[in-house]
């Protein structure tokens, strides 16, 4: 929670208010916001806040009257009389402390995440960002702090975030805070999982995994995988016929290629209220620190292919009754040109091609026992997971030695 009575006993360096920034001889309220128009430093400026009710706190943009101002106008002038850099929107003196600067900071994010600037929030977070350098302070730790009604920046940007842009060219305010925070905390990820999982926002949650910051790739999943393999795909539907049914889809490129040499494969998504865990893994031996707990605990042979499916954190335990098939993938084969068409050869008639038979489709289901599904506890290694193994399919047993 952001006090603001200490902002009010700051010395005369603090931000000033809009009335000491603006000329009376005109009116701020006469003066449109563009969102395309730029002002004399080759910034985009940021568009006027909406008025604030008496019962909402205040913050470096407050002015004690309530008329509407224009924040241009503000902006050029801090511009012009205090910083000589063209990214220093905002008053952060030599003379202020870090403490001062910090509360300063906080508000002005709290501001862009209580009403967006789209198109200035990158510029405003870069100036933040300069004093903060300045000051001896760490922003991407600001940011991450849970500075908004117990909660970060970040969450907040994603429970705010539209789910379409306005326009092709707008700034998304998550992204601009992303790329400002890194490296994200444990504790930040779980905030956005959160996040995600409370707008049920799965599409927007796949976009977040394929992040490195967000979900990084292991050392040998990034050299295998590279920049030309396209991410595993995950689609979530719904059953309407079903009392908490649904159906997920997966497509997962070079699959056993993954479980041989990254020996596990962990698919996320979030269904129906709870976000979920499906894995496949190979069982490791016993003292293996790479071993998954869950497996380890179900007693499979070692080098067995096995498969999981778990809740994640903030979701509720469940009960589930549910089935895997996996089916033969038939990869497209692609048009040949034609310098590579053969010539027909009109002596020969042609003899039609034997299609092959695909393979029997893979089925096992997973099942809860005697207690529900739960997401795991902190800092023990109680199992959480259904485990089942591939063998227990015939076929299945087939997929982790034969080639398809």
């Amino acid at each position: 929670m952001i006090v603001d009575k200490y902002l009010a006993d700051l010395n005369t360096d603090a931000p000033p208010s809009y009335d000491d920034l603006v000329s009376p001889q005109e009116p701020s309220s006469s003066r449109p916001y563009q969102s395309s128009s730029v002002n004399g430093k080759g910034h985009p400026t940021p568009p006027p806040l909406p008025p604030r009710r008496p019962s909402e706190p205040s913050s470096p943009f407050a002015s004690s009257s309530q008329s509407h101002v224009d924040p241009t106008l503000q902006i050029k002038k801090l511009s012009t009389k205090k910083s000589k850099g063209p990214t220093s929107w905002f008053p952060f003196t030599a003379s202020r402390t870090a403490k001062e600067v910090r509360i300063t900071v906080l508000n002005l994010i709290r501001d862009l995440v209580k009403h967006p600037f789209p198109a200035a929030s990158p510029a405003i977070l870069d100036s933040c960002a300069e004093a903060c350098v300045t000051h001896g302070i760490s922003f991407a730790s600001l940011l991450q702090q849970k500075s908004v009604e117990d909660h970060t920046p970040i969450y907040w940007a994603i429970v705010k975030r539209p789910a379409e842009p306005t326009s092709p060219t707008e700034h998304d305010l998550l992204t601009a805070l992303l790329t400002r925070a890194a490296p994200l905390t444990e504790s930040t990820v779980s905030e956005m999982r959160l996040a995600c999982l409370v707008t049920n926002d799965q599409v927007l949650f796949q976009r977040l995994r394929l992040s490195p910051a967000f979900s990084p790739l292991s050392g040998t999943d990034e050299i295998l995988l590279g920049a030309n393999i396209p991410p595993d795909m995950i689609r979530v539907e719904d059953v309407a016929s079903g009392v908490g049914a649904f159906i997920v889809t997966f497509e997962v490129p070079l699959f056993q290629r993954r479980m041989r040499i990254s020996r596990r494969i962990v698919l996320e998504f979030i269904a129906r209220g709870r976000m979920w865990s499906f894995s496949f893994s190979t069982v490791l031996p016993e003292n293996d620190p790479k071993n998954d707990p869950n497996v380890r605990a179900n007693k499979k042979p070692v080098g067995s292919w096995v498969v999981a499916l778990g809740l994640l954190e903030h979701s509720p335990s469940t009960w589930v009754d549910s089935r895997l098939t996996i089916v033969e993938h038939s990869p497209s084969t692609p048009t040949p040109s034609l310098i590579d068409t053969p010539i027909p050869d009109a002596s020969r008639p042609s003899l039609p091609r034997k299609k092959s038979k695909p393979n029997p489709t893979i089925s096992l289901r997973l099942k809860t026992g005697s207690s529900q599904l739960a997401p795991p506890i902190p800092k023990t290694e109680m199992p959480s997971e259904i485990v089942v193994p591939l063998s227990d399919s015939l076929m299945g047993q087939s997929l982790q030695y034969e080639y398809v």
